[in-house]
């Protein structure tokens, strides 16, 4: 019984909500956001207040959603943060870059914000149109790369959405290439999104 109780106050104690997890991001992650900025950020959220602040460069870094176990940052007018808690002992971190093209990195932790192994099984599946000719589907297919991956994590349960973009291409092409290569949902398997 006594080595019940211990466990479970072991458990409890360890476990960790998103907010405390945001605080106690590595300064690496955002180097121009300070611990105390981070702690204001959260504190606005639990205010219902406008949850912005300048970081060290003036720029405003503002959280647009924060929920038990997500949050979304607009790091600048350029970068964007999510974090999610996966579990007990996992959380990703997803950065993205919009310059204009969006490319993101994904990151695993522990909630000790130590990096944890990752895999992430998206393979890019083209798909050729009926009406579409050979010749034409490979020329589309060239005109692909180079291709930036954009991730983005759910709110809502975890999984992670998987889009391309095309730095390259104009706007028109892009709408061209777009039927070829489709978004793809990935989930959670406790060690992998698959």
């Amino acid at each position: 019984m006594i080595i019940i109780c211990l466990l479970t106050c072991w458990l409890c104690a360890s476990a960790q909500s998103l907010r405390e997890v945001w605080i106690e991001m590595p300064d690496s992650v955002l180097p121009y956001l300070s611990k105390s900025q981070r702690t204001e950020l959260a504190d606005y959220v639990e205010m219902k207040a406008d949850p912005a602040v300048l970081n060290t460069f003036g720029d405003s870094v503002r959280i647009e959603r924060m929920t038990k176990n997500y949050l979304l940052l607009r790091a600048s007018n350029v970068s964007f943060l999510e974090i999610k808690l996966l579990d007990d002992n996992t959380l990703a971190l997803v950065q993205t870059w919009k310059a204009p093209a969006a490319e993101s990195k994904l990151s695993l932790f522990n909630l000790q914000w130590q990096p944890k192994k990752m895999v992430v099984e998206c393979k890019e599946n083209f798909v050729k149109p009926v009406a579409m000719s050979d010749e034409e589907f490979n020329d589309l297919q060239s005109l692909m790369v180079p291709r930036l991956k954009e991730y983005h994590l759910s709110a809502d349960n975890n999984s992670l959405s998987v889009s391309w973009n095309y730095p390259l291409l104009s706007k028109k092409d892009v709408k061209r290439v777009a039927d070829l290569l489709k978004p793809q949902i990935l989930s959670w398997t406790g060690r992998d999104f698959r």
